[in-house]
C-alpha cells in the first residue's frame, strides 16, 4: 500500500532536547496517538514510556559519530517516522520524514491532520524546504539524466504540500508564486503551497 510522506530538510541544529520534547508532544496531540517505539534499528523494538526519555535518546549522538539515524512508530496507527540528524549541516541537511497510511486522505479529518502536522513541524524545525505527497510521487521524481533525486540536496519542484523558506522565495521572486495556490502563515517565514484537496487529485 502507498503511503503519504511528510519530509523536512533543515540546516538548523536539531540536537536539542527541548525542541524534540515539544515536537513529540505536539505530534502526539495532533495525530491522537502516543509515540510507542524509538530505535536505531529497523524493525523498531525499543519501547517508549516517557517523552522525556525519547527526546534525550534522539539527541544522544556519540562523541565520535557525525550523524544519527532513528526509526519511530506511533502505537498501532501505522504512522512511522525516520529521523536523520547531523552534527555538521554545512554539507548535508537534517532530514525528518513522517509516514502516514494512504487511507488518511480518505477522510476530511485526516487531511486536516496532515496539514496540521506539516505546519507544526515546519514551525518547529525551521526547514529550508519541506514537502508532503504520496511516497510513489516523491520517489518517482527523476533528473533529466534519468537518475533519482537526492531530496536533501536538490530542489525538484512543487509537491502536493510544499514549503519554501524566505531564501528560496527571495531567490525565485515572490511574483513567481502568484500563479500557485500559496499562502503565508503567521510566525513562519516563507510560503506554503497546496496544489489540491489531496495528493491523489493532483496530476503532475
Amino acid at each position: 500500500m502507498n503511503k503519504i510522506q511528510v519530509m523536512l530538510c533543515s540546516l538548523t541544529n536539531m540536537l536539542d532536547y527541548e525542541l524534540w520534547l515539544v515536537f513529540l508532544d505536539d505530534i502526539e496531540k495532533i495525530i491522537g496517538t502516543k509515540l510507542s517505539h524509538l530505535d536505531t534499528k529497523d524493525p523498531i523494538r525499543k519501547k517508549v514510556n516517557r517523552l522525556e526519555d525519547a527526546a534525550s535518546y534522539v539527541c544522544d549522538i556519540g562523541e565520535l559519530e557525525n550523524s544519527r539515524t532513528l526509526f519511530a512508530k506511533f502505537g498501532k496507527s501505522k504512522i512511522e517516522m525516520t529521523i536523520i540528524l547531523y552534527k555538521n549541516t554545512e554539507q548535508t541537511a537534517n532530514n525528518i520524514s513522517i509516514y502516514f497510511p494512504q487511507d488518511i486522505v480518505e477522510k476530511k479529518d485526516g487531511i486536516v491532520v496532515l496539514n496540521d502536522v506539516f505546519e507544526m513541524a515546519t514551525r518547529r524545525f525551521k526547514p529550508f524546504y519541506s514537502l508532503c505527497d504520496s511516497v510513489s510521487t516523491i520517489a518517482g521524481k527523476k533528473k533529466s539524466t534519468g537518475f533519482s533525486v537526492d531530496l536533501q540536496a536538490e530542489l525538484v519542484g512543487v509537491f502536493w504540500l510544499t514549503y519554501f523558506n524566505d531564501s528560496y522565495t527571495d531567490y525565485f521572486g515572490k511574483g513567481r508564486f502568484k500563479g500557485l495556490p500559496s499562502k503565508s502563515i503567521d510566525g513562519i517565514e516563507g510560503l506554503f503551497v497546496r496544489l489540491g484537496e489531496t495528493p491523489f487529485c493532483v496530476e503532475m
